[in-house]
């Protein structure tokens, strides 16, 4: 069975428990290391791994550093995981807790999977995560409506190219993407570009959730929708559960409600040796005064960091 829990019912399971064993890519400050420092301290059997090389050192690297003195120094056992770890998992005496974040106090979702047969479907490598999103996203006929949040998003995604079917099968495709992630005429903004071009609705907003909707299924996971580095560790599970269903739904239509509509690079295209100097002074002068009347967002409206 998977069921909602949220950061204060997660908190006090750690209060109350005997034995845990947490994995995250990133470990800030907050009540959650609060929370392992203090079972621990109390005599709880308490082991963390973080992701020991982060794609930004200079903020997770740097907050796992931290992190890893603190739980050492409070009896915990605490180590660094190698490779492309992203996953966010908890084991507490024995019940399983999945984040899509990274144990913040932000109002996380995370759910708690309790049933054997859901413990059999959910996928911890990265790989299997999006093949999972996928075969749900596969399913979607003619009319349909697909709801998608990733904090990153890439052609190297098995998601890219389906997406790009499903805007074909007129599907109605809503994506929204992190702005923070984005960075401008990078292979990411020129991914979404080609999205857009398809017919795929794409907007960038705050969140940083990965999940995707259609009709009375979710996939909900860790796992951007990004390159599948070799080895690389996230979880992506299926599930038909209506009220994690009903909070992602509300979550979407809120983020989606304040992001901004996402706007395709301007290309540059090469002037022509063989083009003649009128016609290309002619041809900038057009492009100028087609530029002029329209309102170009800068860079700063279209960004605000696995």
């Amino acid at each position: 069975m998977v069921t909602l829990a949220t950061t204060s019912a997660f908190l006090a399971a750690l209060q109350r428990a005997r034995q845990i064993e947490l994995a995250s890519y990133a470990l800030a400050p907050g009540p959650v290391e609060d929370a392992l420092i203090a079972a621990a301290r109390r005599g709880a059997a308490v082991s963390v791994a973080l992701a020991g090389a982060p794609f930004a050192p200079a903020g997770p690297a740097a907050a796992n550093d931290r992190a890893l003195l603190r739980l050492r120094a409070a009896g915990v056992r605490a180590d660094e995981c190698a490779g492309a770890f992203h996953a966010k998992i908890a084991r507490v005496d024995g019940a399983l807790y999945l984040d899509d974040r990274n144990w913040s106090a932000c109002g996380d979702t995370i759910v708690r999977v309790s049933s054997a047969s859901d413990l059999g479907a959910l996928a911890t490598n990265k790989r299997s995560a999006l093949a999972e999103e996928a075969a749900l996203l596969a399913t979607a006929r003619r009319g349909a409506r697909v709801e998608i949040e990733s904090e990153s998003f890439g052609s190297g995604s098995p998601i890219y190219s389906l997406l790009r079917k499903l805007a074909a099968r007129d599907v109605t495709v809503r994506l929204c993407v992190a702005r923070a992630d984005l960075r401008p005429d990078s292979a990411e903004d020129r991914a979404l570009a080609r999205l857009s071009e398809a017919g795929v609705r794409v907007r960038l907003g705050e969140s940083d959730e990965k999940f995707a909707l259609l009709g009375e299924r979710v996939w909900l996971g860790s796992a951007n929708a990004t390159y599948v580095a070799p080895g690389a560790r996230d979880w992506g599970l299926q599930t038909r559960a209506a009220p994690v269903r009903a909070q992602l739904r509300r979550c979407f239509e809120r983020t989606w409600a304040r992001a901004e509509e996402f706007v395709a690079p301007v290309v540059q295209h090469p002037r022509s040796t063989a083009e003649s100097p009128g016609k290309s002074a002619s041809a900038l002068a057009s492009v100028r005064a087609e530029t002029s009347s329209r309102e170009i967002p800068s860079s700063s409206a279209r960004r605000a960091a696995v």
